[in-house]
């Protein structure tokens, strides 16, 4: 760094409308240096990292210096005044994240946590039960609908993403062809429009960057999608923003779509109870479960999501 500076010495100081465009694509690099949050192939990670450090280290020197407040610079927080707001800024960070450009014939490595009905009686404090799968990114069984299987390919969900117009209807109305709601389901069409929006965000992986940013702007544009107006806590302890789409005063329970508060990733969903009440049969009989407002009747989180050419390899 002392070399960088004595070879810089006599250079000019830049002006702020100059450094606006490296300060961008700085915080875009520092956002991914997390190797918690990092969804790049484990080999591009390792062999980049010295690059990476070295980079962010020289453009740090050159965007931030004195000892005014712009020497030390954070991401924003994100924005719960609404749905809208969080939604846009939202997509304006992972438009900035990288492409992971998968291959066919490579898997997805997928680590989740699941909790369902909360706990059973039988172990009222039983923490979320992880399991580990890996997934065909090219999978033969899900590239059609033909053979009777309706659960679409991880590359289908990428092209999906990376063919997306601007045009939220548009968005709303290709969602919806990938993932239609049955009819018995009581939504209205723009709900079940709604939750296949959703439903992308939660299926989506490796996740093409401008396609996810068209699809956050999509639901940012959607009345029937509200955000927690505070982080709140996932079931494996971390904080995360709950979005979830608006049923009305009845729903006794809503589905939480939860995002990294850093990067706005997806991290996986929830049901939580909204009031209390008694769970109960068609016929109105009860089935001897009841709820208390807050109560998490259903998790499904992603820990690790990532790209590997084998199946059975981990990252």
């Amino acid at each position: 760094m002392t070399k960088m500076h004595e070879l810089r010495a006599d250079a000019p100081t830049p002006d702020r409308a100059r450094l606006v465009p490296g300060r961008q694509r700085l915080l875009a690099a520092a956002q991914q240096s997390s190797a918690r949050r990092m969804r790049l192939d484990w080999r591009v990670t390792t062999a980049g990292v010295a690059a990476t450090v070295v980079t962010i280290a020289v453009t740090a020197a050159l965007l931030v210096g004195g000892d005014g407040p712009e020497r030390s610079v954070q991401p924003a927080s994100p924005n719960l005044t609404s749905a809208t707001a969080l939604l846009e800024q939202a997509a304006e960070v992972v438009s900035r994240q990288p492409d992971p450009h998968p291959r066919d014939g490579q898997w997805v490595y997928l680590k989740t946590a699941q909790c369902r009905y909360g706990a059973s009686d039988a172990a009222p404090d039983a923490e979320p039960e992880v399991s580990e799968e890996w997934v065909q990114y090219d999978s033969p069984v899900r590239e059609d609908d033909k053979d009777g299987d309706t659960e679409p390919s991880q590359r289908r969900l990428y092209r999906l993403l990376a063919s997306l117009p601007d045009d939220p209807a548009e968005i709303r109305k290709r969602a919806a062809d990938m993932f239609p709601m049955g009819e018995d389901t009581g939504l209205t069409r723009e709900q079940a429009e709604t939750f296949a929006l959703l439903e992308t965000v939660d299926e989506a992986y490796p996740v093409h960057p401008q396609g996810m940013a068209r699809l956050y702007r999509a639901l940012a544009a959607d009345p029937g999608v509200e955000v927690v107006p505070h982080l709140v806590k996932d079931p494996t302890g971390h904080d995360a923003i709950a979005i979830y789409p608006d049923l009305g005063s009845e729903a006794a329970q809503r589905r939480e779509y939860l995002l990294d508060p850093d990067t706005f990733q997806y991290r996986g969903t929830q049901s939580v109870t909204v009031r209390d009440y008694e769970e109960k049969y068609e016929d109105g009989s009860s089935t001897g479960r009841s709820y208390k407002k807050g109560d998490v009747t259903f998790c499904e989180m992603k820990m690790t999501q990532s790209l590997v050419d084998r199946d059975g390899e981990k990252p």
